[in-house]
C-alpha cells in the first residue's frame, strides 16, 4: 500500500528492461502496473488523512519487527517492507533495514548445490508434526527425543499480549508460532499441533498442564462468529477486498474461516479434549463445515493443495467429535476421494486446483496426498478395504527412495505464486496413517 500510494520504483544501471512483459488492457491504455497505480492513487490523494495512515502503517511494521530483523518472520513481508521504507526515506545502510536483510539471508539454504529461500523457517510447525507422530506411532513420554522437543515447544508459548487485526483487539496470550522467531503472531494450526504433542505431557506434569490449559483456552478464543477458525486472526473483515483490483489480493489481506484449520481444531478438540456434537462450540463449527462443503463433496484447504487436504482435515474433524459415518456429508466426501483416485492406487493433486478452486489432478499419486487420502478412509471404514490395503502398499513402496512423488508441493502459501516443500511431509503424515490403521484394524494386522 506504501509502494502504491508513493509511486515507488528502484532500479539499478545493469538491470534487464522487461517493460515488455507488462500486459496492456486496451480497454484502459495501461499496463498491469500503470492500472495499480491508478487504484492507489484514485483511493488516498495526497492530504494530512494520507500522511497519518502512511505514518501509521510505517509504525505498524516497526512493531512488527521481530528478533531476525524480518517483518513478523515472514521473507515475502520483509521483502516488500524493506522498499516501503526506502521510500519513506530509510537509507540503505539504516540499522533497520541492514538487520532485514539479514533476517533474509539467515532464511537461505542449500540443496543439490541450489540456493533457495525458506519463506518462513517452520521449526515449531515441524517439531510439533513429528513430536506428534512420533508418539502416534508409539514413542512415549519417557523417550529423550519426545521430551527434548516438548521442552523446545513449551519454551516457544508466547505469553505477551499484543494487537489484533480484524475485530480483534487483542491476541490473548497462550498460542504458538509458525517459527522459532515469530515472537508475536501466534496462529490456531500451528497451536493445535504443539498441544497435540503436548498432549500427554499435560496428563502428568504441572508446567505443561498449564501451558496446555492456556493455549486451549486461547484456541477456543480464536473461534469466529461464523463457527469455523482461520489461520490468524479473528472475524477477519472481508471488505477491503471491494476496494482494490488486485490480483490475490483477498488471498492475502483477509483470514476467513478455512476448512483445513476448522477441521483440524475440531479433530483435536475431539480426540484430545473429548468434546463430542454436544458442544455448542463442535455444533458451530460442524454446521459451518456442512455449509461450506463443495457440490462434489469436497473441501477447499486454504493451506495445503488443496481439496484432498481439506477434506481430509474436515472429515477426520468430524468423524472425530462423532459425527456417524453413514451421515450424507461424510458419504459425499468418500464418494468423492473414491472417485479422484488415481489408476495407480494413489492420489495426488496439482497445484493448480488452488489456482483455479477446482480440484485438479496431478499427472501422478504423491505421498502426501495418498498419506491424507488414506487416513481420511481410515476414519470412515470400521475395517480395511481394498482401497486401503493397495494404498498403503504403494505408500510404502514409493517411500523406499526420494522421487517426484515425495518432492512434489504440498503446502499452498500464495494461489499462483509460491507454494511449499515441507521436507518432513513425506515422513510424517505416512508415519501417522500407517499408526492409526495399526490402531484401528489391529486384529487385521495379526
Amino acid at each position: 500500500m506504501i509502494l502504491g500510494h508513493r509511486k515507488f520504483s528502484l532500479r539499478q544501471p545493469s538491470a534487464p528492461d522487461i517493460t515488455h512483459l507488462f500486459v496492456t488492457r486496451k480497454h484502459r491504455r495501461l499496463d498491469r502496473k500503470g492500472r495499480w497505480l491508478y487504484v492507489f492513487s484514485k483511493c488516498w490523494p495526497a492530504n494530512p488523512v494520507s500522511k497519518a495512515a502512511i505514518k501509521k502503517a510505517e509504525r505498524y511494521m516497526l512493531q512488527n519487527i521481530v528478533q531476525d530483523g524480518t517483518l513478523s518472520s515472514y521473507a515475502s513481508a520483509t521483502f516488500f517492507m524493506i522498499y516501503a521504507l526506502l521510500s519513506l526515506g530509510y537509507q540503505p545502510d539504516s540499522p533497520i533495514i541492514q538487520h532485514a536483510i539479514q533476517g533474509l539471508i539467515s532464511f537461505g539454504y542449500q540443496i543439490k548445490n541450489e540456493a533457495h529461500i525458506q519463506n518462513s523457517p517452520s521449526t515449531v510447525w515441524d517439531t510439533a508434526l513429528i513430536c506428534h507422530s512420533l508418539q502416534e506411532a508409539g514413542l512415549t513420554t519417557e523417550d529423550p527425543a519426545i521430551q527434548h522437543a516438548a521442552q523446545y515447544l513449551l519454551t516457544l508459548q508466547q505469553r505477551d499480549l499484543r494487537e489484533g487485526g480484524g475485530n480483534t483487539l487483542v491476541h490473548l496470550a497462550g498460542g504458538w508460532g509458525f517459527s522459532e522467531s515469530s515472537t508475536a503472531n501466534p496462529d490456531v494450526d500451528d497451536t493445535q499441533a504443539v498441544l497435540r504433542a503436548l498432549t500427554r505431557f499435560a496428563d502428568h506434569q504441572l508446567d505443561y498442564r498449564e501451558a496446555w490449559r492456556v493455549g486451549v483456552n486461547w484456541l477456543l478464543g480464536m473461534q469466529n462468529d461464523d463457527g469455523g477458525w482461520a489461520a490468524f486472526e479473528k472475524n477477519s473483515n472481508p471488505y477491503m477486498t471491494r476496494l482494490f483490483g488486485i490480483q490475490n489480493f483477498a488471498d492475502t489481506v483477509v483470514d476467513p474461516s478455512a476448512a483445513d484449520i476448522t477441521g483440524r481444531t475440531l479433530e483435536f478438540l475431539g480426540s484430545h479434549l473429548k468434546l463430542t456434537m454436544t458442544h455448542p462450540r463442535v455444533q458451530d463449527s460442524v454446521h459451518w463445515l456442512i455449509k461450506n462443503q463443495k457440490n462434489d463433496g469436497s473441501w477447499y484447504g486454504r493451506w495445503g493443495i488443496s481439496f484432498i487436504y481439506g477434506t481430509w482435515a474436515a472429515v477426520t474433524g468430524m468423524r472425530a467429535i462423532g459425527m456417524p459415518v453413514d451421515h450424507l456429508i461424510i458419504q459425499q466426501a468418500l464418494d468423492w476421494l473414491l472417485k479422484i483416485r488415481q489408476l495407480d492406487g494413489g492420489w495426488g493433486e496439482s497445484c493448480k486446483s488452488d489456482i483455479d478452486k477446482k480440484y485438479v489432478p496431478a499427472p501422478y499419486s504423491t505421498v502426501v496426498h495418498t498419506a491424507w487420502a488414506l487416513d481420511t478412509l481410515i476414519a470412515i471404514h470400521d475395517q480395511p478395504t481394498e482401497e486401503i490395503n493397495k494404498g498403503l502398499a504403494n505408500l510404502m513402496e514409493w517411500n523406499k527412495q526420494e522421487s517426484k512423488r515425495s518432492s512434489y508441493p504440498t503446502g499452498a502459501g500464495l494461489p499462483g505464486h509460491f507454494y511449499i516443500h515441507y521436507h518432513s511431509y513425506p515422513h510424517i503424515w505416512p508415519l501417522l496413517t500407517l499408526s492409526h490403521y495399526i490402531k484401528k484394524y489391529n486384529d487385521y494386522c495379526m
